[in-house]
């Protein structure tokens, strides 16, 4: 419909053809499965052996076949069956032992070939905590001095003479730091020097990042033992409640320095990246350059998110983080596989119609206008462009938030229920459609970007503060 049209004309983002569920500009995140030995004395059987490197999928059979030498001229060797049964044992045992060498050999050089050595990940899974019951607030001075030991600063460069600045925030005790992947989106094989609060520094490599969700994870090489922060649970927010922001703005290797606010909206979906949003948290805590991927605190000193971007109308009194409740679910992933498998999408693209534009344009339904279906979707032959998601669960979308919260709330491999009107007879048909794995990906590449400007990044190509465009030109 002429008067309906897309106003942002963006493609998602698609790995190995899936097409992702996007909002008006983006895609949603339609976001994420006997060994038999032979009865005969003269021979054995082969035998198959699984064995895996770090994917686990890598696998390969060995066999051996045993004939047994007889000497026709000799019938003594019909009277020995010991000496010889002895013999055939004592070969299949040198057999088994060469086959176990062989295996753990496998195993060895497949891990060592990964992209990522398994060394390479922290077995952790993160954990939050609840507000502490009885206790009072801290004052923002307790809450630094609390906290200050936890914070680091980042900069990211390489041989070409490129290089960024960030924060990050420890993970575990032995090292490993949280951050945002934007980073080193223009940085090509990028390295990494930390600066902790004592301004002491470490190399570090990188471990894993997720485009989507803008979070990474790096490794501090031979470190000191790093003092890990309490994280708190982000679902239990309040609109009002006083928090701070630590970071590291301007210079990775000063001191970290403290902004005080309070949450404006515990729940604002935002466009994180150039085809994605995420719901985060906002604040109106001044976050500078340098301070992505620093700390948002609650005033019990508890980690509730880690600050990623700011408004981008010139105004620092409108800054936002990447929620526990997110970290949470990513980071276990990004540090056990380097990668994040079990985040769903549809599988479409759309237009959202609200009870605005569905009366603007005489429209009978508000929900989504299917633009089209992936290949991939479970939805793919069932409908197509012009047909309306009315309902999603049973729930009526009056706007595309409602979907978009769903798929997010939701793994691969879930089932959800869509209620779709047909374009041409105006019926109304329920769906049980399962949801499909949005593989994340990383920024961090050995490629140089071919974009001027970092997509949310603390320097854009004129030198002020890059940020974040809003979803729907907002």
């Amino acid at each position: 419909m002429e008067n309906f049209e897309n106003e942002n004309n963006n493609l998602p983002v698609e790995e190995n053809n899936q097409t992702a569920f996007e909002e008006k500009t983006e895609p949603i995140a339609d976001t994420p499965v006997s060994e038999e030995t032979a009865n005969e004395p003269v021979s054995e059987e082969p035998t198959e052996s699984n064995f895996s490197a770090q994917t686990d999928n890598n696998s390969g059979v060995i066999g051996y076949e045993l004939p047994q030498k007889i000497n026709f001229n000799n019938k003594e060797n019909d009277r020995k069956p010991a000496s010889k049964g002895i013999k055939i044992f004592a070969v299949i045992i040198a057999l088994v032992i060469l086959l176990t060498g062989f295996c753990a050999a496998g195993y060895y050089f497949g891990s060592v070939s990964s992209g990522n050595s398994r060394s390479n990940f922290v077995k952790t899974d993160m954990k939050v905590y609840p507000k502490p019951k009885d206790t009072d607030e801290k004052s923002a001075e307790e809450i630094y001095d609390k906290l200050n030991k936890s914070i680091v600063g980042i900069i990211a460069y390489s041989k070409d003479g490129s290089s960024s600045q960030a924060t990050g925030v420890v993970y575990t005790k032995d090292g490993y730091i949280i951050t945002n992947d934007h980073l080193y989106a223009n940085i090509p094989s990028a390295k990494f020097m930390i600066y902790d609060y004592e301004g002491k520094t470490y190399d570090a490599e990188y471990v894993a990042g997720d485009t989507i969700s803008d979070l990474a994870l790096l490794k501090v090489k031979n470190g000191k033992e790093f003092t890990v922060p309490q994280f708190g649970d982000s679902t239990k927010i309040s609109f009002g409640e006083n928090v701070v922001a630590i970071g590291r703005p301007g210079d990775a290797r000063a001191k970290s320095s403290i902004a005080i606010g309070i949450v404006s909206n515990v729940k604002r979906r935002i466009q994180i990246t150039s085809n994605y949003t995420s719901t985060m948290i906002q604040t109106d805590c001044d976050i500078f350059e340098g301070s992505s991927g620093g700390a948002l605190v609650n005033m019990y000193g508890q980690v509730i998110g880690i600050t990623s971007s700011k408004s981008n109308d010139g105004s620092d009194s409108m800054s936002f983080a990447i929620p526990t409740k997110t970290v949470q679910r990513i980071l276990p992933q990004l540090s056990k596989k380097g990668r994040v498998e079990d985040r769903a999408k549809l599988g479409i693209t759309y237009r959202e119609i609200t009870t605005i534009e569905a009366k603007m344009n005489n429209m009978t339904n508000t929900g989504l206008y299917i633009a089209s279906v992936g290949d991939d979707s479970d939805l793919s032959g069932l409908v197509g462009e012009g047909d309306i998601i009315t309902h999603v669960n049973g729930k009526k979308i009056e706007y595309a938030d409602i979907m978009l919260d769903v798929i997010e709330d939701s793994y691969a491999s879930d089932k959800i229920t869509l209620t779709i009107v047909d374009k041409n007879s105006g019926d109304a048909k329920e769906y049980k459609v399962k949801l499909k794995a949005n593989i994340g990906e990383s920024s961090y590449s050995s490629q140089k970007s071919q974009t001027n400007e970092i997509p949310g990044s603390d320097k854009s190509k004129d030198g002020e503060g890059g940020t974040f465009n809003f979803p729907k030109g907002e």
